[in-house]
Parts: structure tokens; C-alpha cells; sequence
């Protein structure tokens, strides 16, 4: 067999960048995928990268493929060979594998089981630069035709929920074997998300092991990343320990060994530290959930770039690249670790000196959070009201699902997926408590999700609120529109209710050039 030809110019180029890969604990044989990508000069079939972070049949090895899809291509058969390699920062080949020439046919896929120890890569801030991975495919012809090179940057990022907690764990020194505490942790909707087990294990009075069992219950949870800390009566923080393991539809309870004992815990002088105050251990857990990847993008650069191993190119493209919201596809600033710190202050209810009552149910909250986002707050808060004073404050004009989103946007400036009509709840509850990112943020989504069955409505909600962009975007949509608005039951129903409305709409239209 011929020796392929590296030096010539490849037929395809991809950049994968995957975020935050690290906190995606897999199972052997379990794999992520990367956005397809379809090549024209290999006559328009369909590739994508498919890597096993805990390798395909070996858990110390990183198993990285490239995979051809069942595609429309008329070729069922194609010869390729190709070249997978891992990128530093700076566009620096790290490890690299090639193939010799292989014959793709749809669905299959080739590539290496061993391309790279799992612990050289997840114990290096060079593999992972701003925890990114950065992997790069070459494909090359195995024909002598020749054809125009192309070029993929393409970024795929797994959610990762942080959530952290204080457990202070009673009369500690009395606890025995057969005696257990327990913590749970829930979300905003009250539902528990995770129950956490601490009991001793060991027959030795006061030599026995502190073990924490981890049940996981979140159904969106695909891994856990558990981390705990003792603190002393100095203020000092001591790792005690933390586990990573797959969550597995909360069929099972995992299992962490601190790594003090029950006597190590309660010695009034250990390393010249005391972990009891009171008789009280005071636990901080630090719990790190990935849900599944979130959000993907992929790009072509047809032309202008030479080579994807310049280091220009790789600090543009791939350098602190910012991650990828859940919602709407929209790029937030790098205060990442900020918003999720805050979210999980919320979630936990801690330090919470005000509520919010609906007419269901009592959310407590931080009376500074709240205060930073919304003047409104900030003036309950601020003056002697009836709000601070009762420490609570009455939201029964809107239901529990607009508060608890309002609440969410509040602590981490991040919004669901909704439809448009929870938006228009969303755009009035920002409107009265005067929160103008949020209110900004639901118009640009209500503009976009405009449509002749919804038009009349957004515009009576523009109109309401006094929103000068949105009731501007709305009229201008039914004007183009036309005769689909005004001969529909939205228009004969916004007539009926508001007819100065349709009246100033109407006339819009008759001016229309």
C-alpha cells in the first residue's frame, strides 16, 4: 500500500473546541459528538468527530474517531485517509495520530481506541487551556482529484450546574454507627435534586471512617462532581475529599471515604487545627452536575488562512473562548463562575432576609441581590415600607413560574427556553419591578418570535408597557403583513378591546409608502 502524502494540501480542515469537557464524567464505550460537518469536495458527505473521554473499550485511554454519517451522498463508498490531533492554546500539536487509507462506507466509523492516556490530558491546564479542548481532523483524497481546501471551527459545550452548601452536622462526637444525617438538596421548584448520607463505618470506637453516601435524583443530571471541605475554628479549609461518577438515573448511591476520621475530626488539636466548634462539624460541599451538551455552533472560513497549526489562528479562534448560554444563543461575559455561585446562594437558601409570596407559595430571598437588580426592590428595601418592615413582600399578581424565572434572571442573569407567551409574563413582571436587561432581553425574543397568530397580542403588551422598540417592531410586522392581520379574529378581537390601538395601527398602514 502507498504511503499517503501528508504534505499536500488537505481536502478539510475541522476545529472542534469542546467546553468544559472535564466535568463530563462518561462510562467506557460512552462517546460525544461533534456538529457534522459536510464536505462538497468529498462529494457532499457528512463527518463528524466522535471522542470517548473514557476511551471506547479501555477507561485509561481517550478513544478519538472520525465517523462518516448516513448521508444523502449518492457514493456509498469513499477512500480517505486522515490525520486527529489534540491543539494547545497556541495551535501546538500535543499528540497526533494518521491513518493510512480507509475506505468509509455510510455509518462507519475509524479511528484510535489508545490516541491519548486519560491522565495526561485531564491533569494538564496545557490540554485544557480555560477548560477547552481543542481537537483538530485533516482529511485528505485518496483520488488524484483535486479540490478547493475547506475549513470548520465548529464549538460544542457541556452544561455544568454548580451548586454548593453548608452542612453542620450536630453533636458530632455522639454520632455512632449506627446513627446517620442526612442533606438534601433542592431547585427552585422545591424538587429534590440530590440526598446526601453521613454515617461511620469501622468497629474501633473513635477510629471510625466518615462516609458520605451521594444519591443522586436529578433526571437532567449525567455526572456528579462532588467535592467536601471541613473548616477549623481558625477559618482554615482542609480538603477531605471528592468523587466523580456517572449518576445513572439515580439507580444508586455512591459512596465518599473522608479523609479524616471520626477521632481525627473531634482531636481538639490536630496538625494544630480544631475542626469542632460547639461540638458542631461544619461541612462545605461543592457539587458540580453536567446535564448533557447544550449548545453547539459550527462555522466555515473558506478562504484566508493557510493553516490551522499558526498559532494566530488558534489564539483568534480558540483562546478564551466565551461560553455558550442555554438560552436564545446568546454569548455572556466571562463572569461565568460568578452567576453560577449566585444561582446556587438562591437555590440553597442561604442568608436569605426577605420573601417573596405568591399565592402559593413563600420563596425566600437576598434583599441585596434583589435590590442591585431592580430600583423597585431596591426602594422597598431602602425605605421604611411596609415590605421591610414585614420582611415580606406580596407578588400575587404574578404566578409562581414568571417569579420563579424572574428570580432566576435576578441571580444569574439567565433566562429558559420559553414560549412566547411566558416571555410576555416575563416582559410585564421586568417592566414593574423596573429590572431593564430583562425587559430588553424579552422584546428582542418577542421580536423574533413574531408570527400573524400572536402579533395583536405582543402589540397590546408593547402598548401596555409603554416598550417604544417592541410596539415599533409589531406595527411595522403588521403592516407587512397586511390583509393575513387585518382579516384574522386577533385584529376583530383587538379591535373590541383596544380600537385607539388598532386605530393607531391602521393609520400606520394607510401612510405606508
Amino acid at each position: 500500500m502507498a504511503t499517503p502524502n501528508y504534505d499536500i494540501k488537505s481536502t478539510c480542515n475541522f476545529l472542534w473546541n469542546i467546553q468544559k469537557v472535564n466535568f463530563l464524567c462518561l462510562k467506557t464505550s460512552q462517546k460525544i459528538e461533534s456538529p457534522v460537518f459536510v464536505v462538497d469536495a468529498l462529494e457532499n458527505t457528512e463527518w463528524a468527530m466522535h471522542l470517548y473521554p473514557r476511551g471506547y473499550s479501555s477507561a485509561n485511554m481517550i478513544g478519538f474517531y472520525l465517523h462518516r454519517n448516513y448521508d444523502g451522498s449518492s457514493t456509498d463508498d469513499i477512500d480517505v485517509y486522515f490525520g486527529l490531533a489534540f491543539l494547545s492554546e497556541s495551535g501546538k500539536t500535543l499528540c497526533s495520530s494518521r491513518s493510512a487509507k480507509l475506505r468509509f462506507s455510510k455509518g462507519s466509523s475509524w479511528g484510535f481506541d489508545s490516541f491519548v492516556q486519560h491522565s495526561t490530558v485531564y491533569s494538564s491546564s496545557e490540554y485544557l487551556p480555560y477548560n477547552i479542548l481543542i481537537a483538530r481532523c485533516k482529511m485528505w483524497r485518496c483520488d488524484e482529484k483535486v479540490g478547493v481546501e475547506k475549513y470548520f471551527m465548529a464549538e460544542s459545550y457541556v452544561a455544568v450546574q454548580r451548586r454548593s452548601f453548608q452542612w453542620n452536622i450536630e453533636k458530632f462526637s455522639t454520632i455512632g454507627c449506627n446513627d446517620q444525617r442526612h442533606s438534601v438538596i433542592r431547585s427552585i421548584t422545591n424538587e429534590v435534586l440530590a440526598i446526601f448520607y453521613l454515617n461511620l463505618t469501622g468497629k474501633k470506637v473513635g477510629e471510625e471512617k466518615v462516609e458520605i453516601g451521594i444519591h443522586v435524583l436529578d433526571p437532567n443530571a449525567k455526572s456528579l462532581l462532588f467535592k467536601t471541605f471541613v473548616q477549623s475554628s481558625q477559618g482554615y479549609f482542609r480538603n477531605c475529599g471528592e468523587k466523580e461518577f456517572p449518576c445513572d438515573d439515580g439507580k444508586k448511591i455512591e459512596t465518599l471515604t473522608l479523609t479524616l476520621s471520626k477521632n481525627d475530626l473531634q482531636d481538639i488539636n490536630y496538625a494544630g487545627h480544631i475542626f469542632l466548634r460547639n461540638g458542631v462539624l461544619i461541612l462545605h460541599c461543592e457539587c458540580f452536575f453536567s446535564t448533557k451538551i447544550v449548545s453547539e455552533r459550527i462555522g466555515t472560513i473558506d478562504f484566508g488562512i493557510g493553516s490551522l497549526d499558526t498559532a494566530t489562528l488558534t489564539v483568534v479562534e480558540v483562546g478564551r473562548v466565551p461560553l455558550v448560554e442555554t438560552v436564545g444563543g446568546l454569548l455572556p461575559d466571562e463572569a461565568f463562575s460568578l452567576r453560577e455561585d449566585l444561582g446556587s446562594l438562591y437555590i440553597c437558601d442561604v442568608l436569605a432576609d426577605m420573601k417573596l409570596r405568591t399565592n402559593t407559595t413563600t420563596i425566600p430571598v437576598h434583599t441585596q441581590i434583589l435590590g442591585a437588580r431592580s430600583s423597585v426592590f431596591r426602594a422597598m428595601f431602602s425605605n421604611d415600607m411596609k415590605e421591610k418592615t414585614q420582611g415580606c413582600v406580596n407578588v400575587t399578581d404574578l404566578d409562581d413560574d414568571t417569579v420563579r424565572r424572574m428570580l432566576l434572571y435576578i441571580y444569574t442573569d439567565k433566562m429558559e427556553k420559553l414560549h412566547w407567551e411566558s416571555v410576555c409574563q416575563l416582559h410585564a413582571a421586568a417592566d414593574k419591578y423596573d429590572i431593564a436587561s430583562l425587559r430588553n432581553k424579552c422584546t428582542a425574543i418577542l421580536q423574533v418570535k413574531l408570527s400573524p397568530t400572536n402579533a395583536c397580542q405582543i402589540l397590546s403588551l408593547a402598548d401596555t408597557h409603554q416598550d417604544k422598540t417592541l410596539k415599533k417592531t409589531v406595527q411595522d410586522y403588521i403592516t407587512v403583513q397586511g390583509k393575513t392581520i387585518f382579516n384574522s379574529e386577533e385584529w376583530k378581537n383587538l379591535m373590541d378591546t383596544n380600537i385607539r390601538l388598532a386605530a393607531e395601527t391602521l393609520h400606520l398602514n394607510w401612510n405606508k409608502d
